[in-house]
């Protein structure tokens, strides 16, 4: 049996991908730190989809954290034929004020175990006949996002490996997506401590990003931006000036 395997699963856009991926009738192996909520969340869906379901309670941050799941995956004979790397966090505020430990968690979680689990799921993702990659970036990817420095850089990151490594590993018949999600109906911007997004009115919904995400997949596009006002403001982001851009953000996000 093949997997989709879903990062950061337990809720928010991570949940809401793993509902599509049960609604299309892939098999899941979802993997967050929250185990009680990631099982409610696999009950639901053997109920409803009758779906295979296997949950991994998991924080990828902990030290050989990736090695442990592929081995896992390995042992256990799940043969993996999508990878959806979705798990992620950040912190607002001023740069100098954020303890530097949580500053290191974003690059470690956005960047270092997104590349670690491409690196080492690869070799078993080449054994399927079509396979795919899908990184979860952002829309804050496309310019700087002053009070969310390391988050935007880190989603920078995401998309520009992303797109390198699509065209390595197409020869090989993986394909490798890339989704930047817009502002979203989660608890993202509370958890990070902004809380002035709480009733923001243009937030999608994540099943709707979900929905966008894995049909750009599934279609083997390269850069998916759910939503006409991110793809207008990922556009814009990308002509205008970007010390414009980046002053104009900071007057919004500034404590």
């Amino acid at each position: 049996m093949n997997f989709t395997l879903i990062t950061g699963a337990s809720k928010g856009i991570g949940a809401a991908l793993a509902v599509r991926c049960a609604q299309e009738g892939m098999p899941l192996l979802l993997v967050a730190r929250s185990a009680d909520l990631l099982e409610t969340l696999a009950q639901d869906l053997r109920t409803t989809y009758r779906v295979e379901v296997v949950t991994v309670g998991m924080d990828l941050l902990e030290t050989f954290a990736v090695r442990k799941l592929y081995n896992y995956c390995v042992e256990n004979d799940y043969k993996v034929r999508v990878l959806v790397n979705n798990a992620g966090l950040a912190s607002w505020g001023e740069f100098e004020h954020i303890p530097l430990e949580d500053q290191l968690n974003i690059i470690r979680l956005n960047q270092t175990v997104m590349v670690e689990m491409c690196y080492r799921f690869v070799p078993m993702l080449k054994e399927m006949p079509y396979a795919h990659i899908l990184n979860v970036a952002s829309t804050a990817a496309y310019q700087p996002v002053p009070y969310f420095s390391v988050f935007a850089a880190a989603k920078t990151f995401i998309v520009s490996f992303s797109r390198s490594l699509r065209i390595e590993l197409k020869k090989k018949k993986i394909n490798v997506s890339c989704v930047c999600p817009g502002p979203t109906e989660t608890d993202f911007f509370e958890k990070a401590g902004f809380e002035k997004f709480g009733n923001a009115g243009y937030k999608m919904k994540p099943e709707e990003v979900a929905a966008a995400a894995i049909r750009g997949m599934i279609n083997r596009k390269a850069i998916i931006i759910p939503g006409f006002s991110n793809r207008l403001g990922s556009f814009f982001s990308k002509h205008l000036p970007t010390s414009w851009a980046a002053r104009f953000i900071a007057g919004y996000f500034k404590p």
